[in-house]
């Protein structure tokens, strides 16, 4: 069977913020959303894909004197990239064969790693969802049975001869628990909203949120600013306390934002020791990229890892920014990684699969591999996400795109009723119409998605209705 990319479009959608998130050095309160359609060729016939993504301030470069406008730029400019990478591969005998050759290519941009792949992963999402409309099977099908050509010896050496079916569940996850994101900047305890309520009937506080869906899982951001972050998590302790019940986990992401693990680990004993957190930090299952990612995976780090025998179990996420990065973590002393569709499909195939055979080598050691978000939104990119999540078995993702941004109202009503239509158990309508992601008793449903050829049960045909990238970003201020 083979692949070729005949042609693509690239268009663009304003999303504003229903509250500002802020996470890093960075505050989100509007973002350019994405869409890329191709026309790929399988075996002789054509078939429509559509990948999409927000395109997020501050996380792939964490450039601080660039504007806004500026990263938007650049972001589109290496979708593009790699949109023309695909289109020189000419034929090829899989999907994968495809990506990889643009992985390979896009990988000696002078853009920074992870935003090089950022645009391969693009192209790749949307080959993936043509592919799989075309041969008419679902992506968990497709990843069991390898039509999708995956060579787990070509993203790690030691995976050489096995299949992905070996070691992913035999099933795609049909429910997952939402692990609630809270940023550094939200209204926590009900009352504390002020004015940035939504009118849209949603929540904009924790406790909010906590109360109208069930929520037990959490992701809590934190700036490497002891005296603030200790202050804030004995105040997000209270408000879980007494909203989420006795059986909340939660995890910590610092996006980068310790200097070195000395200070994350004077922040981490005293977690442990105050007063109003010790019990919290045995709570937090994980913290996420605590280290910027030019110190994350030096020789220092994993001396001192191995000189902190006690500390928290540690995972990385921007430091993942090429296939084999998940690996090289393992050998300096991190206990996982984070799966987000925006580093590649392919590659957190691959290091899923690398952690289950991890496991199977050494059963006594726990390992990691969880499922981060970066604002995943619907109608194309909540979905697709949420069907590699689920063929990879992750349960409780991170989910924020629900609590932080709108709708996109430049998309026609249709695609609301498409959406509604094609995926009930997922999504339902609110008074306006819109749809509106689906939580009860802190989970989602996934059936529709995973039975749907990427995640998407319906025809994607609003291209027209939207206007080019190029135009969305010039607006920006």
């Amino acid at each position: 069977m083979t692949v070729r990319l005949l042609d693509w479009r690239l268009r663009g959608a304003l999303v504003k913020a229903r509250v500002p998130f802020r996470f890093g050095i960075a505050e989100m309160t509007e973002l350019v959303h994405a869409f890329l359609f191709v026309t790929l060729e399988v075996d002789g016939s054509r078939q429509l894909g559509v990948a999409a993504e927000n395109l997020a301030p501050k996380w792939f470069t964490k450039n601080p004197e660039t504007t806004y406008r500026e990263d938007a730029a650049e972001m589109v400019g290496v979708i593009e990239a790699a949109c023309a990478a695909a289109e020189r591969a000419g034929s090829k005998d899989s999907v994968f064969d495809l990506w990889l050759e643009v992985q390979r290519a896009h990988a000696e941009l002078a853009a920074a790693p992870l935003l090089a792949g950022f645009g391969a992963s693009m192209i790749e999402r949307a080959a993936i969802d043509a592919f799989c409309r075309a041969t008419q099977v679902s992506f968990a099908r497709a990843v069991r049975t390898n039509t999708l050509g995956i060579r787990l010896g070509s993203l790690h050496a030691e995976l050489a001869g096995r299949e992905a079916s070996e070691l992913l569940p035999a099933l795609p996850l049909a429910r997952l628990r939402v692990r609630h994101t809270v940023g550094l900047g939200d209204p926590l305890a009900l009352g504390d909203e002020g004015g940035q309520a939504p009118a849209d009937g949603l929540p904009a506080s924790l406790e909010g949120w906590v109360r109208q869906y069930r929520l037990e899982r959490f992701k809590v951001k934190v700036s490497g600013e002891r005296r603030f972050d200790l202050d804030r998590l004995a105040r997000v302790r209270e408000v879980l306390d007494e909203a989420a019940g006795s059986d909340y986990r939660i995890t910590l992401d610092a996006n980068e934002q310790f200097a070195d693990l000395a200070a994350l680990r004077t922040f981490w004993e005293a977690l442990v020791a105050a007063e109003g957190t010790t019990e919290f930090a045995g709570r937090v299952d994980y913290v996420e990229q605590p280290l910027p990612r030019s110190l994350a995976l030096g020789s220092d780090t994993s001396e001192q890892l191995a000189a902190w025998p006690e500390r928290p179990l540690l995972i990385i996420d921007e430091s993942d920014d090429s296939p084999d990065a998940v690996a090289r973590a393992l050998e300096i002393g991190y206990d996982g990684g984070s799966f987000k569709s925006c580093k590649g499909v392919f590659k957190g195939i691959g290091n899923a699969c690398l952690l289950e055979q991890r496991r199977r080598d050494d059963p006594g050691k726990r390992l990691l591999y969880s499922a981060e978000d970066l604002s995943t939104i619907g109608p194309v990119e909540l979905l697709a996400d949420l069907a590699v999540i689920a063929t990879l078995g992750i349960d409780e993702p991170e989910r924020n795109g629900y609590h932080y941004l709108g709708d996109i109202t430049s998309l026609p009503q249709r695609v609301d009723e498409e959406t509604l239509r094609a995926h009930g158990d997922l999504f339902s309508p609110r008074p306006d119409g819109r749809a509106a992601l689906r939580i009860e008793e802190g989970r989602v449903a996934l059936e529709s998605v995973v039975a749907a050829p990427f995640g998407v049960g319906w025809q994607c045909d609003f291209e027209d209705d939207l206007p080019g990238i190029d135009s969305v970003v010039a607006g920006l201020a």
